[in-house]
Parts: C-alpha cells; sequence; structure tokens
C-alpha cells in the first residue's frame, strides 16, 4: 500500500523526480524499502493552489460537517491499525506498548476535537447589541491553509494526523502534511486514511495534501509559498527557529508555531527529597521513558543540601539497558552531546557503555552560573543534577534559565511556602508547572497548555496540545450593523446552534 509518492487532490502524483530516499528499521539498523520521491517545488505550488482554492469552501463548512469527517478519520485508522503500527515500529522501534499508547491518544485527541465542535462554543462568539449603540459581533474563523511538519519523536500523535493538523482541520484550515522523513511509511499511511476519510464524507481532496521530503528546501519552500497562512511544527530548535525566520521574511508574514524542546528543571526541595524515597526512581523512569525522545524529558534536576552521590546512585540502579531512538541520526547526535557536556566537567555516570544508554551527569550550581551553555537540551535519556548548597544560588540560575515547557517543585508545603518567590520566578520561565510527579505525561484536555516562553516555542500564548490549540488556526473577525440574513449561525439572534455566547457581557445560550 506504500507507493512512496506525494500524494496532491486525493492522488499519488509523479515527480519524476530521481532524488529519493528511505527509511531505517530502527532496530536493524537496516534500510527498508521503497524509495520515497521528494516533492518538487512544481507540487508545493500544485497543493497550495488547491489548499486555496478549497478554503473557502471547507472554511464554510458547519462544525457539524467536521465533526463527521474527524470521527471518520478515526474510523479509517482503527480499520487501519494493524498495517500502520506494523510500520510505525519498524520505522521507529518502539515496543508494543509504545505503539498501542500512541495509536490509542492519537485517536483519544481526534476524538476530543470532534467533541469541541459538536459543542460549539470554541468559536468565542461575543454580541454587543443593545439599543442605541452600534450592533457589533465578533467571531473566531479559519485563517486559511496551513502547512504541518510532522516530528520525528512521535510518528503518530504529533504528526500526520497528531495535533497540529487535526487542530487545523477542527478550525475549518486546509493542511498540508510535510512527512517526517525519519517515518515515511507510516505519514504516508496515515495520510491515506485522512483522504478516504474526506472521500467518504464528499469533501474536496484539496482540503488535505502530503509531502515528502528528506531536506529541509521543501518545508522551506512550502513556509515561503504566498498562500499558506500559518505553520505548526515540534522539533529542534534549529529545525523550529530557521522556519520561523522564513516566516517572518515573508512579503506577508504568517505565524510559526514551534514547539522546539525543553530542559525541564525538576527542584527538589530538602524536605520532600528526605521523606520521599520514591522521587529517585520516578526521575529515572522518566528519563528513560521511550529512550529520553520527549521534548518533556527531565533534563535538569536541581538539589538542594543532598547527599548527591546516593541520590545519583538510586536513579542509576533503576536505569534498564539501552533502548533505540527512532533513527541513527538522532542516537549520534546524542552520543555527541554527552561528549560535549563531558568536556566541560560534568562528571557522567552511565548505565553502560552501549549507545544510547541512560546517563546523569552530575555538577555543581557554581559551576553551571559560570557555563550557562551546558543547560541546553540534550535529546535522549540523559538528565544532569545540579546541586547546591542553598536555595539562593538556585534562585541565580532560575534568573538565567531560559524559556521551557515544563518545571516541576517537589517539596512540602512548608517548604513551598518559605520559597514563594523563588517559585514564581520559575512560573515566569514556564508554560507548565507541576508540583507532583513528573513532566513526561502530557495529558489531552481544554486545560494542558504545551508551549512555554522562547526558546521553547515561538508564541507563548499558545498550546499545541489540548482542545485549545484550536486557536492556533482562528482569528477574531467582527460583524457591525450586518443584515441578519448574512451573519453565521453563530452571531444569529435565534441561536440556532445553542452554543453559549457571551451576549451583553453575560456568558448564555439565550436569543437576543
Amino acid at each position: 500500500m506504500i507507493k512512496g509518492k506525494n500524494l496532491v487532490n486525493g492522488k499519488a502524483i509523479d515527480t519524476l523526480n530521481t532524488i529519493t530516499f528511505k527509511t531505517f528499521n530502527a532496530k536493524e539498523k537496516t534500510v527498508l524499502p521503497p524509495s520515497y520521491e521528494n516533492a518538487t517545488i512544481e507540487i508545493v505550488k500544485q497543493a497550495c493552489e488547491l489548499a486555496d482554492q478549497v478554503f473557502d469552501e471547507y472554511s464554510n463548512t458547519s462544525a457539524a460537517t467536521r465533526a463527521s469527517f474527524l470521527a471518520q478519520i478515526k474510523i479509517e485508522l482503527d480499520e487501519n491499525k494493524k498495517l500502520i503500527l506494523n510500520q510505525y515500529q519498524l520505522e521507529s522501534g518502539y515496543p508494543d506498548g509504545r505503539a498501542e499508547g500512541e495509536f490509542s491518544r492519537t485517536l483519544e485527541q481526534i476524538q476530543s476535537f470532534v467533541d469541541l465542535l459538536n459543542e460549539g462554543s470554541y468559536v468565542n462568539a461575543i454580541l454587543d447589541v443593545e439599543i442605541g449603540k452600534p450592533d457589533l459581533r465578533k467571531i473566531l474563523y479559519p485563517i486559511g491553509p496551513v502547512v504541518v511538519f510532522g516530528a520525528s519523536n512521535f510518528p503518530l500523535a504529533f504528526s500526520t494526523a497528531g495535533g497540529d493538523t487535526i487542530s487545523a482541520l477542527a478550525a475549518g484550515c486546509p493542511v498540508i502534511l510535510k512527512g517526517h522523513p525519519y517515518h515515511a511509511g507510516t505519514s504516508e499511511l496515515v495520510a491515506r486514511s485522512i483522504i478516504d476519510a474526506l472521500d467518504k464524507c464528499d469533501l474536496s481532496p484539496g482540503i488535505f495534501a502530503h509531502l515528502h521530503g528528506e531536506k529541509i528546501e521543501i518545508g522551506s519552500h512550502l513556509v515561503e509559498y504566498p498562500k499558506i497562512k500559518g505553520v505548526g511544527f515540534t522539533g529542534s530548535f534549529k529545525a523550529g527557529k530557521a522556519l520561523y525566520d522564513i516566516a517572518q521574511k515573508r512579503k506577508e508574514p504568517i505565524p510559526v508555531f514551534a514547539e522546539m524542546g525543553s530542559i525541564n528543571p525538576v527542584l527538589i526541595l530538602p524536605e520532600r527529597l528526605a521523606s520521599d524515597s520514591e522521587i529517585p526512581i520516578q526521575l529515572s523512569n522518566s528519563i528513560q521513558l521511550g529512550a529520553g525522545q520527549f521534548c518533556t524529558n527531565p533534563g535538569l534536576i536541581l538539589v538542594c543540601g543532598a547527599e548527591i552521590d546516593s541520590f545519583v546512585d538510586r536513579i542509576l540502579q533503576n536505569f534498564e539497558e539501552a533502548n533505540n531512538m527512532v533513527h541513527p541520526n538522532i542516537s549520534q547526535n546524542y552520543q555527541k552531546q554527552i561528549q560535549e557536556i563531558e568536556s566541560h566537567g560534568v562528571r557522567m555516570y552511565r548505565k553502560s557503555q552501549e549507545d544510547n544508554s541512560p546517563t546523569v551527569g552530575v555538577i555543581s550550581v557554581e559551576s553551571v552560573l559560570d557555563k550557562p551553555e551546558l543547560l541546553e537540551e540534550v535529546f535522549g535519556p540523559f538528565s544532569m543534577v545540579v546541586y547546591s548548597p542553598s536555595t539562593s544560588l538556585i534562585s541565580e540560575l532560575i534568573r538565567i534559565l531560559p524559556g521551557q515547557l515544563t518545571a516541576t517543585v517537589l517539596g512540602s508545603k512548608k517548604e513551598i511556602k518559605k520559597n514563594i518567590t523563588l517559585i514564581g520566578n520559575l512560573q515566569k520561565k514556564v508554560g507548565r508547572i507541576l508540583f507532583e510527579g513528573v513532566p513526561t505525561g502530557v495529558a489531552v484536555c481544554a486545560s494542558m497548555n504545551h508551549g512555554g516562553p522562547f526558546p521553547a516555542s515561538t508564541d507563548t500564548r499558545f498550546t499545541s496540545v489540548g482542545t485549545s490549540s484550536i486557536e492556533r488556526w482562528l482569528r477574531p473577525i467582527c460583524f457591525q450593523d450586518c443584515p441578519a440574513e448574512f451573519l453565521p449561525e453563530a452571531l444569529k439572534d435565534d441561536n440556532p446552534l445553542q452554543i453559549f455566547r457571551t451576549l451583553n457581557n453575560k456568558i448564555t445560550k439565550a436569543e437576543v
């Protein structure tokens, strides 16, 4: 079923491009068939123009129509589950449990947007209709065709039918998906499920396109194309920032919603550390989960006044053998980063000398303050333990800490109260702050925030996880003194959708 072709307007396109690439078997380190054709500039243009042509039609479909479309995507994925997961495991090396878990999460987040659309209040309808004043009615409206980049570490949940794609389709935006070359086969299989769903829902095939590309040039051409109105990205800082810069240099700059990783500091206060023997085990499990290929991996552990050697020993005791990473390039970069950090005087403790072995680095807070470059993310099963005699030096480190996706504070209520200023400063640096557990679990719900101050993401106001992520693909539009027959359904006097609206400063389902 995998053909290695680009999919535009519901069809496989022959590029006549002799430049192809292949994926890897992550366990065997061998090349997998078939070859995948890199998209050309002509195919980029075709996909973008089609997306622009169908935008008016798709953006004006009802929420119920889009909900049915998303529900059909879920059905198609489930029917093709065996085929998809077989390719997923070949290309990622992830075990059965991870494969099943990520597949389930993908279906669950699709369902969350089905529910959001069926409820309908996400459009945030606001009406000010007082007698003697202008009749003003505001609603959120889709921004236009968007480009989504598949993530390397989540071949399903953050890729072709992942949160960026599904939230954009839910909003009413056509999507051009740039598949990640590390799992091109998985991406193509999922893309075909989306295309089949479009066909069964009698929607235009131009609403979704899937392009292959091994090099950054295809992504650059997509972001540069003038008909594109937004970008969703999950990946490295280097790639995300490059796409952001391209988007800002366009004649018409566009938003790039890039989630670019984080070291996710975990602050452990002395009383909690002394009383909770489970902390090292929780951290150890979190560090090595998925071979550390999580953007919420706890990469920095801040410990005050502890017997640091025994603390590290307890983390190491729970480490397992090295696991596969999704691609040799990621593994090689992990080894390179570990060696670089070690050259700065960080003491390294490994489970084994194998590649991808879970590793803990240990260094004093004073050394980190002298070498802030040590606060850069290491993508893999690594965490750096920074020990300090007091929280005052930890406060200094927090002041120089760049923006993060998460931070965790583990302490007794007494300790938290005593360090409330320090915690407040930490709060300024993050998109999510935890007071129990570890940061690797990211729930898909309305209250979740997966984003943070730069460089964790390019726009700290938005999340890439949870139903609130739809807000990235919507913009406000106000109708002033508009004749009733031309108003969107959500703004009509009789509230035919029966959604919650803000009517003269009151949230209600009432009619005008």
